[in-house]
């Protein structure tokens, strides 16, 4: 009996140690980005990033254009260049809107405003300028959360992580395809 237990101790150890090699190669193989890009798109130039907002903050046009640079760069799946290249990412900012989301109460002055989201939403073109072919032409959307006291400072934070997230949102569709 003894010598079966033994056996059958070695089987559930080489079992899973085929599992986790198997796993292992696998997981190797997969790759997120860079699978979808045409092979004929070599280069991208990103054009001036638009902001047909009206919320009059310039920083946060040039945020999303530097995110959006620095996403790219850091990704490789193009070289990114100023003139000819094979495709274009036009971006704009349709919109950045506030409202409120949280409410305190204030005790003798009622309710109170506590929290407020600011949502951005981001308006993307993708063109193939090779074959003359839009790949992507989309809205994008993010949104960020802040304190009301702390308002001048965290208003800024909520509006940079969104423009981070949108910008890791484009890179992730223009190289996957989506």
């Amino acid at each position: 009996m003894k010598y079966f237990s033994y056996l059958s101790n070695v089987y559930f150890h080489l079992h899973c140690l085929s599992c986790i090699l198997v796993i292992f190669t696998l997981g190797g193989c997969y790759s997120f980005t860079g699978g979808s890009i045409p092979p004929h798109l070599k280069t991208l130039k990103i054009s001036p990033v638009e902001d047909n907002s009206g919320y009059g903050n310039p920083e946060y046009r040039n945020f999303l254009a530097q995110e959006l640079f620095d996403k790219f760069r850091n990704d490789k799946s193009f070289e990114i260049v100023e003139q000819n290249a094979n495709a274009n990412l036009n971006v704009s900012i349709v919109s950045i809107r506030e409202a409120t989301v949280g409410i305190s109460d204030g005790g003798s002055a009622g309710e109170l405003e506590s929290e407020r989201k600011i949502t951005i939403s981001c308006k993307v073109e993708y063109f193939d300028a090779v074959k003359k072919v839009m790949l992507i032409e989309k809205k994008f959307n993010s949104f960020g959360t802040f304190d009301v006291n702390n308002a001048f400072t965290e208003r800024d934070e909520a509006v940079r992580s969104a423009i981070s997230q949108i910008a890791d949102d484009i890179m992730l569709a223009v190289v996957s395809g989506w």
